[in-house]
């Protein structure tokens, strides 16, 4: 922007480092030190961060645990938030790298001990977000099967391709915002994603 733009044109919000987003105000608040800052941050976004740590993990405990330590960590680094994508994003990048830290800790211990049924039954569950659908029994009713379908399909997915459905397809990353979160060329989004969504597809065939 021209610095010598005259004052009534330029916008009354702060901008990021990048000049290209606003910044978010929960953030500027928190920043200025703003009593309740940082729970109002947490009360946008808690649900959102919850119900993506609940699909990729398949359990309430976990998903909790991890949506805490989320916020927990989004507490200690939000001074070094930039502005470059959403706080929303940021918030779920952080989400999918807990996620799947929380899942090879499992795995690692699995294979340390391994006790027979310990684990029957414990996903037969379909995670259902928390949120008005929940009051709804007669939506509930019409959705229930194939969301049971649907996230037992993705659970079968290997975690980095049900982090990617779940990242692009449920919260709506674009394959930029992809590569930034997990890490990897662009080029190697797309076809890991495309290989994904043919597994899930393949996967859903016989019953949708």
């Amino acid at each position: 922007m021209d610095s010598d733009a005259p004052a009534r044109n330029r916008p009354n919000h702060s901008t990021s480092e990048a000049g290209s987003r606003p910044v978010d105000l929960l953030v500027e608040a928190f920043r200025e030190g703003k009593a309740g800052a940082f729970d109002a941050i947490v009360r946008a976004h808690q649900d959102r961060v919850f119900a993506f740590c609940a699909r990729m993990l398949s359990d309430r405990e976990d998903a909790l645990d991890v949506a805490q330590e989320v916020f927990l960590s989004a507490y200690r680094n939000l001074e070094g938030f930039r502005g470059e994508s959403s706080l929303s994003t940021w918030l779920l990048r952080i989400a999918a790298n807990r996620c799947l830290n929380r899942i090879r800790q499992r795995t690692a211990r699995a294979a340390r001990e391994v006790t027979p049924g310990e684990t029957e039954g414990k996903d037969d569950v379909p995670f259902q977000p928390p949120g008005k659908e929940e009051d709804r029994p007669d939506r509930m009713a019409e959705t229930r099967e194939t969301g049971r379908i649907l996230e037992a399909a993705i659970a079968r997915l290997d975690e980095d391709s049900r982090m990617l459905v779940l990242l692009s397809d449920v919260e709506g990353f674009s394959y930029d915002e992809l590569a930034g979160a997990v890490g990897i060329p662009l080029g190697t989004v797309k076809s890991k994603l495309h290989r994904a969504r043919m597994a899930l597809r393949k996967m859903l065939a016989p019953v949708v």
